[in-house]
C-alpha cells in the first residue's frame, strides 16, 4: 500500500477532461506504461514525461539520474492531485464544456497561424492537447473556487477581526509632502536657507527643481514608505508636519523636503475597505474548504503508484496496490 504525501498543483488528466488517452502522445519506448491510477483514471508515463521535461526546459542544467527520479516523482503527485480536483468538481456538478476551452485557446492563439502556434508550444515542451488540459483544468477550479466563495456567509464580526488584523497593511504610514530636487550640493543649501527665512516652497520648487513634480510645486501626494530611494526614508518620515529637512544626497541629486501631514499606519476606517476584506475572508474560507474536500477525495480515493517512474527507460510492472 502506498500512501501519498499532501500535495496539491498543476497537470494531467486528460483522460477524463478531454475523453482520449493521455496528454502527449507517446514519444519513448514505454510511454504508454501506467505510472497510476486514481479511482481506476490512469496516469502514464508519458503524461509524467510532458510536465518533467516541461520544467526541465525552463530549468536548464538539472541533473539526471536519481535527481531527475525525484522531479518525476513530484511531477506525478501533481498529476495525482488534479484528479482528484476534477472529481470534486464533479461532485459539485460543475464542468467544463469543449465550446468554453476552444474559445480560450482561439484567445490564446490569437492571429498566430496554427503551424506556428504549434510549433511556439512545442518550444516550450508542450503540444495542443496539452494546452487544451490545462486550460480546461485552470477554468474547472476557477469555476470551483468561485462556486465555494459564493456560498462562505460574511459577518460584520468576521470583518471587523480581519480589519484588525489587516489594517497596518491596507494603511501603511503615510506623510503629505513637496520636494525640491536638484544637482550641487551649494544649491540645495542656498535654497534651504531661504525656506528657512521663509521663502514659499512651492514657488522655489516650481523655478529650482529637476524633479518631475516641480509643475505642481513640488507636490508629491501622499507617500508610502519604500517608494523613494534611500535615504529619503529614513529621512522625512522622521520629519513632523509643517518641517523642512535638511538637504541629503540620493541617486537623484540633493532632495530638500517639506512633510505637511503625517498618517501613522491603520490610520483608515473599515468601511473604506469593507468590499476587499469581505473577498479575502471568502477567498480564504472558500481555499481552506477546496483544500479539505480535495483531502476527503484523497481519504476515499483508490490510488496505486509504480514503484518506480525511470524516465529513462520502460516503465516497470505494477507491483503495488491499494
Amino acid at each position: 500500500m502506498v500512501k501519498l504525501p499532501h500535495m496539491l498543483s498543476a497537470a494531467v488528466l486528460v483522460l477524463l477532461l478531454l475523453g482520449i488517452g493521455s496528454v502527449t502522445a507517446a514519444s519513448d519506448p514505454g510511454d504508454e506504461g501506467i505510472v497510476a491510477r486514481v479511482n481506476g483514471v490512469a496516469i502514464t508515463k508519458g503524461d509524467v514525461r510532458i510536465h518533467v521535461e516541461m520544467y526541465e526546459r525552463a530549468h536548464p542544467g538539472l541533473p539526471p539520474g536519481k535527481a531527475r527520479e525525484a522531479r518525476a516523482r513530484a511531477a506525478l503527485q501533481t498529476l495525482i492531485a488534479n484528479v482528484l480536483q476534477e472529481q470534486v468538481a464533479r461532485e459539485m456538478g460543475i464542468s467544463v464544456s469543449d465550446e468554453e476551452v476552444e474559445a480560450a485557446v482561439k484567445e490564446r492563439q490569437g492571429k498566430t497561424d496554427d503551424a506556428s502556434f504549434a510549433a511556439m508550444l512545442a518550444f516550450t515542451g508542450g503540444n495542443p492537447v496539452k494546452l487544451r488540459y490545462d486550460i480546461r483544468k485552470g477554468q474547472l477550479e476557477m469555476k470551483v473556487r468561485k462556486r465555494l466563495m459564493e456560498a462562505v456567509l460574511v459577518t460584520q464580526s468576521d470583518l471587523k477581526a480581519q480589519f484588525e488584523q489587516e489594517k497596518y497593511t491596507l494603511f501603511p504610514e503615510q506623510v503629505k509632502a513637496r520636494q525640491i530636487i536638484v544637482l550641487t550640493p551649494d544649491l540645495a543649501d542656498r535654497l534651504y536657507r531661504q525656506l528657512k527665512e521663509g521663502a514659499d516652497f512651492a514657488k522655489l520648487a516650481e523655478s529650482t527643481s529637476t524633479d518631475l513634480s516641480r509643475t505642481k510645486g513640488g507636490d508629491l501626494g501622499w507617500v508610502t514608505p519604500g517608494i523613494h530611494y534611500a535615504p529619503w526614508d529614513d529621512v522625512v518620515f522622521k520629519l513632523k508636519p509643517g518641517e523642512i529637512s535638511q538637504p541629503f544626497r540620493s541617486v537623484h541629486g540633493y532632495h530638500i523636503v517639506l512633510v505637511e501631514e503625517h498618517r501613522t499606519a491603520g490610520w483608515g476606517r473599515l468601511e473604506d475597505k469593507r468590499e476587499l476584506l469581505d473577498e479575502l475572508i471568502r477567498a480564504m474560507r472558500s481555499n481552506t474548504e477546496y483544500n479539505r474536500r480535495i483531502e476527503e477525495a484523497r481519504k476515499r480515493a483508490t490510488i496505486w503508484i509504480a514503484d518506480r517512474i525511470d524516465l529513462d527507460s520502460p516503465v516497470a510492472s505494477p507491483s503495488t496496490s491499494r
